[in-house]
């Protein structure tokens, strides 16, 4: 999803304008959408059996350490390489994260609203996941609930007869994006540790990309996050997750290492593709076509998969050790 978030973005970025009819248009919105899928999926199948009012402390930490250090980088290279300006309290907001919660719309790193909703999520996780273990229609209820606010998202707050970049404050609200981690959490919830025929996860995930590249939707990209089609990416976002989750890649198989390195560096990839392309587009003088979108993928792949392993594994492995300080005492 990272990966096709960077080729919509180079493309859009060289000349292209995908909408809503068109397989890049349609990443470009919902490859986010999956992300929230995703983390509520992993984080119930990580923290469903273990996480306890005496540990949440340790999942925070956790967080912690695997978000804000490469957000804080894309936020420095973002000021200092691509030049934007900001004032001093757009800039804490976004250091400390509180932009997620207070002004959504106010980031600074191109892809980074996304990570602001996230926070917004991940503070509530464990609330959810520790009202379960007394109430178990918890998870039910949280998706049930979401799932009514992002109805009123879609059918009231935003509209198809309007460009998306005129509503965007209002799309990118984590409220309006909560459905989606709620829907990973229940999935989760629902799927994880059950056993499925073979074929199931293989026939979900062909499905599932079928209806979402011809799915009859046109026009702007708005179109695609209002009214019923608004329900039914959600559904496929939710869907597509699922799907791998059922689907059993053999260990250490050619599509279990490939897919392996590509999570790897997603984060990077996702925060730190707008930094390679600006730097390429001003001081390589190259063509914006597409030798330059191939050019530009290939150096983004390499430098994020740099910084997962110099950069991202040592805070996460500092975040590990403090735990472990705190355990000893």
């Amino acid at each position: 999803m990272a990966f096709g978030i960077m080729v919509y973005h180079y493309f859009l970025w060289t000349g292209s304008h995908p909408d809503a009819g068109t397989l890049l248009g349609r990443t470009g919105i919902y490859g986010v959408s999956v992300f929230y899928v995703l983390s509520g999926l992993t984080l119930y199948i990580v923290y469903h059996e273990k996480l306890n009012a005496a540990n949440t402390g340790q999942y925070f930490i956790k967080r912690i350490f695997r978000i804000f250090p490469l957000l804080w980088l894309s936020i420095l290279l973002t000021l200092f390489v691509m030049g934007k300006k900001t004032d001093l309290l757009t800039l804490m907001l976004n250091v400390t994260g509180l932009f997620g919660f207070v002004a959504p719309d106010k980031y600074i790193a191109i892809a980074s609203w996304s990570i602001g909703n996230e926070l917004v999520f991940y503070l509530f996780f464990p609330l959810v996941l520790l009202l379960n273990t007394r109430y178990s229609n918890s998870i039910r209820f949280f998706f049930i609930f979401s799932a009514l606010i992002g109805l009123w998202f879609a059918f009231l707050i935003l509209a198809d007869n309007q460009l998306l970049k005129w509503q965007w404050k209002a799309y990118i609200n984590p409220l309006n994006q909560l459905v989606l981690f709620s829907g990973g959490v229940y999935a989760g919830a629902l799927f994880s540790g059950k056993k499925f025929p073979v074929y199931t996860g293989p026939l979900l995930m062909v499905v599932t990309l079928l209806v979402f590249a011809f799915y009859p939707v046109s026009g702007n990209q708005s179109a695609l996050v209002t009214g019923v089609p608004r329900l039914v990416f959600v559904l496929l976002s939710i869907a597509l997750a699922v799907s791998f989750l059922i689907t059993g890649f053999p260990q250490g198989s050619l599509t279990d290492k490939v897919l392996s390195r590509l999570g790897e560096a997603t984060y990077s990839v996702y925060l730190l593709h707008p930094v390679v392309f600006h730097l390429l587009k001003t001081h390589a003088g190259l063509k914006l076509n597409g030798g330059f979108i191939l050019l530009a993928m290939a150096i983004t792949l390499v430098v994020s998969t740099l910084v997962y392993k110099y950069f991202e594994v040592p805070f996460i492995r500092l975040g590990q050790w403090v735990i472990n300080r705190q355990k000893d005492r």
